[in-house]
């Protein structure tokens, strides 16, 4: 340690013991009783925030350097002067104690007004006045108009976020008479592990030099910090390839290992970090944003894997024996549960990190928006694939009518359903098509209409008919195949050229090979009644009536004139 740094050393070790001194006499005249011991600091004007704030920041660092408990109550003061909406909430506790002590460290070094320039309360209200700037400075105060500090004159975000730089360019003068300052050194190149420090001031002096706001053993301590946090990761996903490749006793939880690995990283990247050295603004943003970012990701993938578990648990246990599409819809609930649950996670990080995410959702919404505009047909294909899985009109390998077309079902997907015909075709049919029609599903019948017409000649007489219709009643109610309730057999009236027979029936069948079978049978047996009886079924015939003069008058203009 050179000379000056001695001296300097010595004459903040003399303003510590000046600071002790003060905050115990503090603490003996505080032993007294107040009236009102939970009234909040006095942040009304100007003067009382200003006040406030160093007043605060030299009692809070006085107990922590005489480690006193009781130092976190009087930094909070001070740091509640200091508008800090801006900072992202991952890091809020680092940045806003650095700036808090920057901030500080800079008023103990620049001239204040006197007390009675700055104002007051009184002077607020008479001038009406909402911002009032340190003479000579950019240091401006604000009177919040919301949020949880409204009413209250705070240090502007503008201040804040420039603290860093108004400190480098006072960093070279002196201390004003009686100022302790911010100790903002003490803080960056601080650490609770008092063997590292030990270990700090035995290497060599090019170990201390200051390089991006860090000292060179920082950086160092930093990258092997990092180095070995990947290297733990390599590690945990080594081990549960392995453990998942053997048949070793809890196998099927090895996927959950490096998932675990990574939502720790962030924990234990920061207990490491404030046990062994503390980081300045800008690096402690970056390390702790790259850190989050790792444990954000594996708790998205933790949860990922988590439903799809449990979605195949429940399609293995408790929809075992249910429909191919039904299970398909199980699984499909369950991914878009997983893409609900993992973009709110994103948007949680997002938040933390500070990124506006009501904007953003405003912003996506917009989008999203547009693109279903543009993207339709594609949507509604989708939605009708989900109102196929849930209604199920028709489900793999039935046979359906679709409109004027019939066909086997082959697939049924979140887009389109693949028919194929009775030509061996296979039709494509998005499913938004596919959902508005109007289907039958053939293979869910269990009888089949059989519903024929026996066309009779005209000679057949009156009591053939009737021993006609007799004879196929009494075949259909005998027939194995055939179902007895709403049999009917009936003459149904008289053709253009037959006598016709209506036979309805239903048979006992779905399958529609099965009905060919069951009609040629009842259509033969049909034959050999008509047959039986004697007579038989009319051709298409037609007959023309021509009046008797009109054939004699044409057969004398056939015969010739005989000489």
């Amino acid at each position: 340690m050179t000379t000056p740094s001695r001296i300097m050393h010595l004459v903040r070790c003399g303003s510590i013991a000046l600071a002790l001194l003060l905050a115990w006499a503090s603490t003996i005249s505080a032993e007294t009783p107040v009236d009102h011991p939970l009234e909040p600091p006095d942040r009304s004007s100007p003067r009382a925030t200003l006040s406030t704030f160093l007043t605060s920041a030299d009692l809070a660092w006085t107990l922590y350097s005489a480690n006193e408990s009781g130092f976190k109550e009087p930094f909070r003061n001070a740091r509640n002067c200091l508008d800090l909406s801006e900072i992202p909430p991952l890091v809020l506790r680092e940045i806003s104690a650095e700036n808090t002590l920057l901030l500080k460290d800079v008023l103990d070094k620049i001239e204040l007004p006197p007390q009675n320039e700055i104002p007051d309360a009184e002077a607020v209200a008479t001038l009406r006045i909402t911002r009032w700037t340190i003479p000579h400075t950019e240091i401006t105060l604000l009177l919040s108009g919301e949020g949880e500090h409204e009413g209250e004159w705070l240090f502007s975000k503008a201040t804040v976020a420039r603290a860093d730089e108004f400190y480098d360019k006072l960093k070279h003068l002196p201390y004003r008479p009686g100022k302790i300052g911010g100790h903002v050194e003490e803080l960056r190149s601080g650490s609770d592990a008092i063997v590292l420090m030990k270990l700090v001031e035995a290497m060599p002096n090019w170990f201390r030099h200051e390089i991006a706001d860090m000292m060179v053993w920082q950086w160092l301590g930093l990258i092997m910090l990092a180095a070995s946090l990947a290297i733990a990761l390599i590690v945990f996903l080594w081990l549960s390839r392995r453990w998942r490749s053997g048949r070793h006793p809890g196998s099927a939880l090895a996927i959950f290992l490096v998932p675990l690995a990574m939502i720790s990283t962030p924990i234990v990247g920061r207990l490491l970090m404030q046990r062994l050295f503390t980081l300045p603004g800008a690096p402690a943003l970056t390390v702790r944003l790259l850190f989050s970012m790792v444990g954000y990701a594996g708790l998205a993938w933790l949860v990922a894997t988590l439903l799809t578990r449990i979605g195949d648990l429940i399609v293995r246990f408790w929809f075992r024996e249910a429909r191919p599409l039904k299970k398909q819809l199980v699984r499909v609930i369950f991914r878009i549960a997983t893409i609900v649950v993992v973009t709110g996670i994103a948007l949680k990080a997002l938040q933390i990190l500070g990124v506006p995410v009501a904007g953003l959702v405003a912003g996506l919404g917009v989008g999203g928006l547009a693109i279903a505009l543009a993207a339709k047909g594609t949507l509604e294909n989708f939605i009708g694939g989900i109102i196929l899985y849930a209604d199920q009109p028709v489900k793999v390998g039935d046979v359906c009518r679709f409109g004027d077309r019939r066909g086997t079902v082959e697939d049924v997907g979140l887009r389109s359903v693949k028919i194929r015909t009775a030509d061996r075709s296979i039709v494509t049919v998005p499913n938004g098509d596919f959902a508005n029609m109007q289907l039958e599903n053939l293979s869910e019948r269990d009888q089949i209409l059989l519903r024929e017409t026996l066309p009779l000649r005209y000679e057949t007489t009156r009591d053939q008919v009737k021993t006609i219709l007799l004879e196929v009643e009494t075949m259909l109610r005998q027939h194995s195949s055939i179902a007895d309730e709403r049999l009917r057999v009936r003459f149904d009236g008289f053709g253009d050229s037959s006598l016709e027979v209506e036979l309805f029936a239903y048979a006992m069948t779905g399958s529609w090979p099965e009905l060919l079978k069951i009609r040629e049978d009842v259509l033969l047996k049909c034959m050999a009644i008509i047959e039986k009886v004697g007579t038989r079924l009319a051709l298409p015939t037609r007959i023309d009536y021509v009046r008797e003069a009109e054939v004699a008058a044409k057969t004398e203009k056939d015969i010739p004139t005989q000489s």
